[in-house]
């Protein structure tokens, strides 16, 4: 961990909230989502808001603490068997065995990473969807989810390699699915075991484990030519 430098730093606060007790942090993190959707010109359908009155769905925010302008963040939803996870209602008419493949995961403990977004504002800093990332598995294995899958697109299909996600080649067409109005290609992917994290690259997989032991703590690091500081808060949960 390096020393605070002189030089001007940039703060960012990356918490964990739950939606259902937290109002004010789930609008402000539906807003900034719909801001980027926009501005890549589509609406997902798991950025519908019932996800913030469900118990068993977990948020993760990055903001700035001095005026909570929201940077990014990313959801953890739990397989309740109630509300059914966000990835059904995005693929379910693509790919209609999606329901079955949930189903066979009864039981077990299965967590659904989605969505994940970072602000165009902070994108050339190298802050935002990998601290997202491991944040929200870093949470996943402090609240007991057994295995986690999350729906990619191209450019997250190629980060879930690090954190030993893996292709579902039984949903799809081997694995593809046509997405958004078929403007993109999808992948579902799965990490059997978000405890150990078995196929993670070392370094992410130690980073996410000294999450878990120390959920309270910050961080201050050089990212391409600036200083920043990374207060992190996994204890709301």
């Amino acid at each position: 961990m390096m020393s605070i430098p002189k030089e001007r730093i940039s703060v960012f606060s990356i918490r964990s909230f739950k939606p259902e007790k937290d109002k004010s942090s789930s609008e402000r993190f539906a807003q900034g989502h719909l801001e980027v959707l926009n501005a890549f010109g589509f609406k997902l359908s798991s950025a519908s808001e019932s996800w913030m009155h469900d118990p068993k769905t977990f948020g993760i925010l990055i903001e700035s603490p001095e005026n909570h302008r929201v940077y990014g963040g990313a959801r953890v939803h739990l397989n309740n068997g109630k509300n059914p996870l966000p990835v059904i209602a995005a693929i379910d008419r693509e790919a209609p065995e999606i329901a079955d493949y949930i189903k066979s995961h009864d039981n077990i403990v299965l967590g659904e990473l989605c969505g994940l977004w970072n602000s165009m504002s902070i994108a050339g800093m190298g802050v935002g969807s990998v601290f997202s990332i491991r944040a929200a598995i870093a949470l996943a294995g402090m609240i007991g989810v057994d295995s986690m899958i999350a729906l990619c697109s191209v450019h997250s299909y190629r980060m879930a390699h690090k954190y030993g996600f893996n292709l579902v080649e039984t949903v799809g067409t081997g694995g593809e699915i046509p997405y958004a109005g078929a403007k993109q290609i999808a992948r579902l992917t799965i990490q059997k075991d978000i405890k150990n994290l078995p196929g993670a690259d070392p370094e992410e997989l130690r980073i996410i484990q000294n999450l878990r032991e120390q959920p309270l703590q910050t961080i201050t690091d050089k990212l391409r030519d600036e200083f920043i500081e990374l207060r992190f808060d996994l204890t709301r949960k």
